[in-house]
């Protein structure tokens, strides 16, 4: 007879990816949630002409994109 067990998912990803990996999709999704909340509040703002939003909204999302690629290709080379 064979029995089945389940295997929970953190197991097999944790098993799959190094920590480093696990840890940089985190911070890149922090940037992410921080990103999409400061565009959101930008594009939300009433104060401000729309030329300023949409210079506010470039600003955020090349922070964003920055912050990105420093934790793709930077990280790697402190941790090897």
């Amino acid at each position: 007879m064979v029995c089945v067990q389940p295997v929970f998912a953190v197991r097999v990803v944790a098993m799959q990816f190094p920590v480093r990996v696990l840890l940089a999709l985190v911070v890149i999704g922090a940037f992410g949630g921080i990103g999409v909340w400061g565009l959101v509040g930008v594009l939300r703002a009433e104060r401000l002409t729309e030329a300023q939003r949409m210079i506010a909204a470039g600003g955020i999302v090349l922070v964003m994109a920055l912050l990105t690629m420093w934790v793709v290709f930077l990280w790697p080379a402190y941790w090897d």
